[in-house]
């Protein structure tokens, strides 16, 4: 019955689900340590074998560096040899078959009869083994051939063990590239049969190439080295190995000169130049790491490997074990401190946790309202709006996208941007996601296709968002065919505009200077035939210097109006100041112009647009709104140029006037400043007079 009532006791219940969560979070704890120690242990048997790798690698470096300072010691021996005897070249020749050592291919020749202290050099080894000797190294006489370098004199061997007289290196060679240039070749290279740390030097007469001295010696000795690896330990049970380029062991503790073929983990190592990764072999099942480098001066594949079982097993027990009498200790000794104390304070924590309910009910309320809201904004926008993903493949639209396009939302969902593009903005499609994923928003133009195969061109705001968790693209698309309209009213009154100019610039010339350059052409005629029946020569004169200065004056009153001179030579404000001027001596309307805040003199289309735009004005102002005071204002910042146009007349329907095209050259006006990006506003009721103000930029002239 005890035993019963402390089970039962609220206290012994939350003691012993405290306690089962200590245990837990220890058992948590303890397995996350050992994966933490597996992986500190494998990353340390990695950088451990790598570090072997490079050692090993440190010894094939060496061991090339070595052979390459023997072959130039070498070289010097086999000169100061070579040139202590007497060489003579004399035009006898030898018949000889000689052998491509590259292709194997045979021909025959014949060669020089080269003697060296009276002897014939042709097969004689005397030299080469003298060589041999007092160096160790192999040493060859090359006669120079048309196809290359064949060898007169040489104790290099051909597999069946004889000397490979008569085998010749091409001309194609690196060798011999350079010592027909008449250097001497250092390096690692092709002899007969193998590779070979190799010197070869120029052998001249009169400065010409007639042969070559060699010394070499193979570029590894594998017997030293492979005594050298053996005795390098790697950890408990790691080896380090060397492969040739079919994957053949040539150094291993157990499978020196076997081939296998049939493990995977050679193939990856023959095929990457260097890493490091874990693999099984077929024949043990035991689970290694490897470290390999490739090394392309001797053509080997240089590795270390580790079993990992052998270096990880016994510490992983250990902490396991340790880490369990931790944990018991900590066990009892926490039950009794937490039994005592915790019941008052975990009584309180369930208040706590209580209020905390209520408060994340009442915010998950609140969330559900302000996705109430968003969705109403969402759905009741006057654009399309679209949720897509880096695929292009769309996951939520509006109904104004639906009612626009004509699809259902469930038509939607199941397609991708792209059906909605015409053929030639598919490309534009992957360029604008990419904008977007770089620079998190994007604005630009284009078009969608509807269903029923309406083009509607549309302008994009795009911008990146956490949409259920992933992030994605909200799109807002609005439908900007009426300013495409616009945009196009405003090209074809701009074109129109420049027509009539043309047209009066072409009657202006007709009508005032032609007549009085043909005028000017029939006195002309009269002096050069000398005609003064009617007139004398000096009024004949005196009449064509009369209509020339007429021609000038007519030329001039046709340039101005084109481009003032005042507006060319002092820039707007003096020009709106000279024109008004005149107006102001009328005394018929009071004009104010202050341009006291314009300090721009940079000089461009703008300007004449601008100027223009107030002799317009003006002209409405006087003919139509019976106005009494006309204010004119010009302002500059940086390049940014303001207008302000103000009189007190009559006022008008601004819309009635627009939609009219009469205009009052309203339209002109506006046209003619949107031309150059520039912005006009216009405030007008009848019996309230007008107001307008334009903006626009002047573009800077370059240097």
């Amino acid at each position: 019955m005890a035993n019963r009532e402390i089970k039962r006791s609220p206290k012994f219940r939350l003691f012993l689900q405290i306690i089962m969560g200590m245990i837990l979070a220890i058992t948590i704890i303890t397995l996350y340590s050992v994966h933490n120690l597996r992986q500190n242990i494998y990353h340390s048997i990695e950088r451990n074998l790598t570090l072997e790798v490079q050692t090993i690698t440190k010894m094939f470096e060496r061991e090339r560096d070595l052979k390459m300072a023997k072959v130039k010691s070498d070289l010097k021996v086999a000169h100061r040899l070579f040139y202590s005897g007497d060489l003579s070249v004399n035009q006898n020749e030898i018949p000889i078959r000689v052998t491509n050592q590259i292709t194997g291919r045979s021909f025959d020749t014949v060669i020089k009869n080269w003697k060296y202290n009276s002897e014939s050099i042709y097969r004689s080894s005397d030299f080469v083994d003298g060589v041999k000797e007092l160096v160790g190294g192999t040493a060859t006489i090359f006669q120079k051939i048309d196809s290359g370098y064949v060898r007169i004199s040489t104790n290099v061997l051909k597999k069946d063990s004889s000397r490979a007289i008569g085998t010749f290196i091409p001309n194609d060679s690196p060798v011999i590239k350079t010592v027909e240039q008449g250097d001497t070749y250092f390096g690692r290279a092709y002899v007969v049969n193998s590779w070979y740390i190799t010197a070869y030097e120029p052998i001249t007469v009169d400065d010409n190439v007639i042969g070559m001295l060699y010394v070499g010696d193979k570029e590894k000795d594998l017997d030293e080295l492979q005594q050298k690896i053996a005795t390098l330990t790697i950890g408990k049970s790691g080896f380090p190995f060397v492969m040739d380029e079919e994957g053949r062991f040539l150094v291993h503790p157990f499978a020196s000169g076997e081939l296998w073929n049939d493990e995977p983990i050679i193939d990856t190592m023959l095929a990457n130049r260097s890493g490091v990764t874990t693999y099984t072999l077929n024949r043990d099942g035991r689970k290694k790491v490897v470290a390999w480098q490739y090394f392309p001066d001797f053509k080997l594949t240089i590795a270390a490997a580790m079993p990992l079982k052998d270096e990880t097993g016994a510490l992983v027990r250990e902490v396991v074990f340790n880490s369990a009498i931790i944990a018991l200790v900590i066990i009892l000794a926490l039950s009794i401190f937490v039994y005592f104390i915790t019941t008052e304070n975990v009584r309180n924590f369930l208040g706590q946790l209580e209020m905390s309910s209520k408060k994340l009910k009442s915010t998950q309320d609140a969330l559900e309202q302000t996705e109430r809201h968003f969705q109403a904004l969402f759905n009741n926008s006057s654009d399309d709006i679209y949720v897509i993903d880096f695929d292009g493949h769309f996951v939520e639209v509006n109904q104004v996208a639906c009612e626009s396009l004509g699809y259902t939302r469930q038509e939607f969902c199941n397609m991708n941007v792209l059906h909605i593009k015409p053929e030639h903005l598919k490309t534009t499609v992957d360029e604008n996601i990419a904008m977007i994923r770089k620079f998190g928003q994007h604005r630009y133009e284009s078009e969608n296709v509807a269903k029923d195969g309406r083009v509607i061109p549309v302008e994009m705001k795009s911008r990146l968002i956490d949409y259920q968790g992933r992030q994605m693209i909200l799109t807002i698309s609005r439908d900007i065919s009426e300013r495409k309209e616009v945009e196009d009213r405003i090209l074809s009154t701009i074109i129109q505009t420049e027509e009539n100019e043309r047209k009066r610039f072409a009657a202006d010339l007709h009508d005032d200077l032609a007549p009085i350059l043909s005028t000017v052409k029939l006195y002309t005629d009269l002096l050069k035939k000398k005609n003064f029946k009617k007139i004398d020569e000096e009024e004949a004169v005196r009449n064509i210097e009369e209509l020339v200065d007429m021609a000038i004056t007519s030329t001039r009153t046709i340039s101005r109006n084109i481009r003032p001179n005042i507006l060319q030579d002092f820039g707007l404000a003096a020009a709106v100041n000279d024109f008004c001027s005149f107006i102001k001596k009328t005394e018929s309307i009071n004009i104010e112009v202050l341009t006291h805040q314009y300090t721009i003199e940079e000089r461009g289309i703008e300007e004449t647009v601008l100027y223009q735009a107030v002799k317009e004005l003006i002209n409405n102002t006087i003919r139509h709104a019976s106005a009494k005071n006309i204010k004119i204002e010009l302002k500059s910042f940086e390049n940014q140029v303001i207008l302000y146009y103000r009189d007190d007349g009559v006022g008008f329907d601004l819309d009635d006037a627009m939609k009219q095209h009469t205009g009052l050259g309203l339209n002109n006006i506006v046209n003619k400043i949107k031309s150059v990006k520039g912005t006009v506003d216009i405030n007008t009721k009848p019996g309230e007079g007008m107001f307008l103000i334009a903006s626009l930029k002047l573009k800077k002239k370059k240097p």
